[in-house]
């Protein structure tokens, strides 16, 4: 089982380009506040990424891609200085602007389940993916580079093109960070972790099966005790509730896109009894499976 393809599934990443935008002369870029996991790309030309008081500035230049998982405070401009508050913000230059100019593209990935996501929750603040960086990495590179055309030549089905390969691009950045993790925590570290990844990679192939954290423990070929440690060392929550959770969103992704029963989803979700189903995913989710299908129009 895939872990990482069975996330992205299952919370049904998207992705969005909003701004395509050329800026000349002083200018400055700010999209922070959205709530929403942004990221910028510089297709043409050069600018510095500002981040707060106490960061030294970061160089950007054509190929450069800037992430940011958490909706980290930040400001793109055109100088090693911050811009001051007063200097306005996301304003594109007029055609006739003359100077050096920069070209960004700006969008957003998302996330359709946000009660719980480890996998966003697990990536950094801020990712800066270096043109240079990619030589090793060809096909994030090619990634970038169709990113850029489809968005310079507007071609027809532009849009749904460039909005698909920002996806691809977020799966690229996540591939890229789980290849230069140096921290030995969280659930990225978790994925890279052979006894750990192996007993999550069996659960998630059968997660209706009964589950206890002696079965996961034996499938990672370690005792109780050392696997219960680690995988909340890794994870920062107990294997059950991990099985839980993820269950939850299983059941979730069911009741909105099926006409299963309640019993049915129940039983699918290792649940003996809808009425003990219905308790932990309102305790999940602090509403019950009835609501989600009156919410999604789901006949029962």
């Amino acid at each position: 089982m895939d872990i990482l393809s069975d996330y992205l599934k299952t919370f049904r990443l998207s992705a969005h380009v909003f701004l395509h935008s050329n800026f000349c002369g002083t200018w400055a870029v700010d999209t922070s506040g959205e709530d929403k996991a942004t990221f910028h790309m510089i297709a043409r030309g050069a600018a510095w990424l500002h981040l707060p008081e106490g960061s030294a500035p970061i160089a950007l230049r054509s190929g450069d891609v800037v992430v940011f998982p958490h909706d980290a405070i930040h400001t793109i401009s055109n100088n090693d200085t911050p811009p001051p508050p007063e200097q306005p913000r996301n304003q594109p230059s007029e055609a006739t602007d003359e100077g050096p100019n920069t070209t960004l593209i700006c969008g957003y990935f998302e996330f359709e389940r946000h009660s719980w996501n480890p996998l966003l929750n697990a990536l950094p603040d801020v990712m800066v993916i270096k043109s240079e960086d990619t030589a090793n990495t060809a096909l994030m590179d090619d990634i970038i580079r169709n990113i850029i055309y489809e968005t310079e030549t507007e071609g027809a089905g532009s849009d749904v093109v460039i909005d698909k390969l920002s996806e691809v691009l977020f799966i690229h950045v996540v591939r890229t960070h789980m290849q230069q993790l140096k921290t030995s925590t969280g659930f990225i570290a978790a994925l890279a972790d052979k006894q750990i990844s192996k007993a999550m990679s069996l659960f998630h192939a059968k997660p209706g099966e009964s589950w206890s954290v002696e079965s996961l423990a034996t499938n990672a070929g370690m005792s109780r005790s050392a696997f219960a440690d680690k995988f909340h060392k890794l994870v920062n929550m107990t294997p059950i509730q991990y099985v839980t959770c993820w269950r939850m969103q299983l059941a979730h992704e069911r009741l909105t896109t099926t006409k299963e029963s309640v019993t049915q989803v129940a039983e699918q979700s290792g649940y003996q009894s809808e009425a003990a189903f219905a308790k932990a995913f309102k305790k999940h989710f602090r509403f019950g499976p009835g609501a989600v299908r009156k919410k999604n129009n789901v006949p029962k």
